[in-house]
Order: structure tokens, then sequence, then C-alpha cells
């Protein structure tokens, strides 16, 4: 019994019989390499090409017929009308050894177009979004700072155009404000939807930039208390004892602790949001109001605490 290998290679597919020498066909998903990158990326059964069907129909029963992945093997299945499995690694390498190749500089555009598709795809998450929202919030706060102490050195002079530019700089830097507190409202209540137990804890701006620095929910929902507790510091070497804390040193009520017990509070905050990033990433279960209850408390603690 022979095996025929059906591969999605480029803006094709090729047909591939292992038993016949050099019995390999190629079928167009169409002709426009953006549209081929369209149809491969979420292959359904009627951008199957017709010419393949019909080949795939002319196939003996006897023979087997495997595709390169599952999703073409399900769109296979309904137009042919015949069970096709998934390729093995082995019938896979035999069937790329007989394919042609085109040449790179005509394989780069339909590979860049799938890659496009698929970071698109990526960025419609809730996880992406809330990533790329923090980022972006992140990077316009620091350059509100750098305007801010720019203008705290500026020296406008009466009577000069310095004075006419300082007019023109502080509007553009009130837009600039506007648009940082509308993207942190944004910012908030993505971090609200996507993880509301670490948002209540701790802060919805906080809990959405260790979200970015962690790479995602579920590797914070891994991490360790100490782990979470020092996400994004910068350990500079130095004699000196290290950082305590990262991000979470913006975390809500920090700045109601004495600065000689905030390394205390940090402890247990990132002990509580460890367990708020895991309801999220895992259960959905809410803990909020058990959760900031506990921190409250701990707040409470280290004020009324004596030296």
């Amino acid at each position: 019994m022979g095996t025929t290998v059906v591969v999605a290679e480029g803006p094709r597919i090729d047909l591939v019989d292992l038993s016949a020498p050099g019995g390999a066909e190629a079928f167009l998903l169409d002709r426009d390499l953006l549209r081929a990158a369209e149809r491969l990326f979420d292959l359904r059964p009627a951008d199957l090409p017709p010419g393949l069907i019909e080949r795939l129909v002319r196939v003996p029963t006897t023979q087997r017929v495997v595709a390169g992945d599952a999703a073409l093997a399900r769109a296979l299945t309904v137009r042919s009308g015949r069970p096709v499995s998934r390729a093995d690694l082995d019938e896979l390498r035999a069937a790329r050894a007989v394919i042609w190749r085109a040449p790179p500089r005509e394989e780069r555009p339909f590979a860049l177009a799938l890659a496009r598709l698929t970071l698109e795809r990526a960025l419609r998450s809730p996880e992406e979004v809330l990533i790329s929202l923090a980022r972006e919030e992140e990077r316009l706060e620091r350059a509100l700072g750098r305007e801010e102490r720019a203008a705290a050195a500026f020296l406008p002079v009466a009577g000069t155009p310095l004075a006419e530019y300082r007019i023109a700089w502080e509007a553009a830097r009130a837009t600039l404000r506007m648009h940082h507190a509308g993207l942190e409202q944004m910012l908030e209540q993505s971090a609200r939807n996507l993880v509301p137990n670490l948002s209540a804890v701790i802060g919805e701006k906080v809990a959405a930039r260790l979200v970015a620095a962690a790479g995602g929910l579920p590797p914070l929902g891994r991490m360790s208390a100490a782990r979470l507790q020092l996400l994004g510091t910068r350990r500079r070497p130095s004699p000196e004892r290290g950082p305590r804390f990262g991000i979470i040193y913006r975390a809500v009520r920090m700045d109601e602790i004495p600065v000689d017990r905030r390394g205390a509070y940090a402890r247990s905050l990132a002990a509580l949001g460890v367990i708020a990033a895991r309801a999220d990433a895992t259960t959905g279960r809410s803990l909020a109001s058990v959760l900031v209850g506990r921190r409250d408390r701990r707040v409470e603690a280290l004020r009324r605490r004596k030296r």
C-alpha cells in the first residue's frame, strides 16, 4: 500500500505520491500572493484548488492519503469524502525532498504576508492588547517625564522668540498629557477585564505592567512570589544591598507605608499578587474581596508597628 502526501508549501499545495519516482504535482492556492496567504492562514474546504480535489479523487482507495497539518487534513476530508490523516515526520521529510522549491525572492513576499497575518491574529487577543497598551503607556510616561524635566531647565527670555516658543511647547505638552490620560484609562479597563483579581490587589496599571514584563499572564501565574516581587528590577554591580522590589514598588497603598517598612509590604503584596495572578490565569474565580481585605490588614499592621 502506497502513501500520498499533501503538503502546503508557500502559495501552493503539493501532492506527492511516495510510491512513484518524481510523483509530485503542485496546485496554486491563488496567483495573488496576499490572497494565497490569507487562504492558507485560515484554510477552509472551499479554498482548496479544484484541480487538487480532482487529482485526489483519482488516487486509488487502497493508497493511504496524509496531509502536512491538521487544518489541511480536515479540509481535504470534507472536500474529497475520504479520510485524510496527519503525516508523520518521515513522510513529511520524504515529500519535501521531491517538492520543487521556488527561489527565495519569490517565496519571501508570501512568507512576509503570512507572518503579518499571524501577528495580526495574535494582537487581537486581550492578553496581547494589554501587553501592547502597557508598553506604550510606559514609553509615553517616560517621554512625559523627559519633557517635564526639560521644561524645568528651560529659561524663556521675555521679548524674544524663546517666550513664544515656550507657549507653543506648553500647549504640546498639555496635548501629550491628555493623550497619556486617555491611554491610562484604556489600559486600566483592559487590565480589569483580563486580570480582575490582580488589578484589585495591586492596581490596574501595575498589574498590566507585570503582565507585560512577564511576557503574558500564564508565565506570570507560574512565578514565585519572590520572582514577582523583583520583576522589573535593574540591578547594577554594587557592594550595597540589591533591590527589594521592582514594578510592584508602584502598587496601590505603597505610599502609605513608612519607607523602612516598604520591603516587608512588597513581600506581602507579592504573595497576594501570585495568588491573584494564578486565579486570573487558571480558574477565573473572583478572589478580589478576600485578597484586598488581607492587603488592607497588612497595611494597617505595618503602619502601627513600632520600630
